[in-house]
């Protein structure tokens, strides 16, 4: 009876009116074991391996499973199974994006270069709390919005103007330097119209590493849920901050709905027991404009 009772004071207080939510967050989700000290969701990540020449090094994206399921999902699935690896950097613009995830680019056409896929498309997923800030990662695609499908690009700098038309299902955590060193790499340019934003030098994916989020316990902290009980996710703590107040309020609910039902069920319930949905968008190609 108490958990109830403190549970609804929790959430008549959220949706109160003129209740103070948090301000936007500054940071990201964690994804590191700094997530333990209070506890939490870490979220997955992916470790992209990329050559080039010899500025090669690792870029580490951070997946927002909670906040974009089916875009999460694809990505996910065709990292497991190898399908980027071997995918070049087909389009690169400073101040603007580095796109990759075709499969054409493993050839030695650059001309077919995003015009591929994987055969398979996904829907658009378009969650508001979830932005192009710099360093998002999003699912490119056609001007058919329900066309995403393998491909996907890195954010130079905030792209507002592609918010609600194109899906953000990650977030640069590691490596950003990088990935805007790609963004602004030579291209053929003018030499060659039909290439006008294709690297001229080779930017591999040599390998993605996908590493599963995990529920962490809270440690060295004085006060908090009880013994193994689960805190909100952290992709529902970045909506918070991100989001508006009726947005958070509905988080917040649902988060504490899960909490109370896992601590009924007196366990902890990883990403494991989430469905992984694939996602939506497909590639920003040669012909629409991001």
């Amino acid at each position: 009876m108490p958990l109830r009772r403190a549970l609804v004071l929790a959430l008549a207080l959220l949706l109160a009116p003129g209740a103070a939510l948090p301000a936007a967050a500054s940071e990201p989700p964690c994804t590191d074991e700094s997530c333990e000290v209070g506890g939490g969701y870490v979220n997955a990540t992916v470790e992209i391996d990329v050559t080039w020449n010899s500025l090669g090094g690792n870029i580490t994206i951070m997946l927002y499973e909670e906040g974009a399921p089916v875009t999460t999902g694809n990505f996910i699935r065709l990292t497991a199974t190898k399908f980027y690896d071997g995918c070049k950097f087909h389009r690169c613009i400073d101040d603007f994006v580095a796109q990759t995830g075709d499969p054409n680019s493993k050839n030695s056409n650059p001309y077919d270069d995003g015009w591929g896929g994987s055969g398979q498309t996904i829907p658009l997923e378009i969650n508001g709390t979830l932005t192009h800030i710099d360093g998002a990662v999003g699912m490119a695609r056609s001007q058919d919005p329900d066309s995403a499908s393998s491909q996907f690009y890195i954010c130079d700098g905030p792209q507002h103007s592609l918010d609600g038309n194109y899906a953000v299902f990650g977030l640069v955590v590691g490596g950003l330097e990088l990935a805007k060193k790609i963004a602004a790499c030579p291209t053929y340019g003018s030499k060659r119209p039909l290439l006008k934003d294709h690297p001229v030098d080779d930017i591999v994916m040599t390998s993605l590493t996908f590493t599963p989020g995990r529920w962490v316990n809270a440690t060295n902290a004085t006060a908090g849920p009880a013994s193994g009980a689960p805190l909100l996710t952290q992709d529902v703590a970045w909506a918070l901050g991100a989001g508006g107040a009726a947005a958070g309020a509905t988080l917040v609910a649902i988060g504490l709905l899960r909490i109370r039902r896992r601590l009924a069920a007196n366990r902890v319930q990883g990403p494991g027991g989430r469905v992984q949905g694939s996602d939506d968008l497909h590639a920003l190609t040669h012909n629409p404009e991001p």
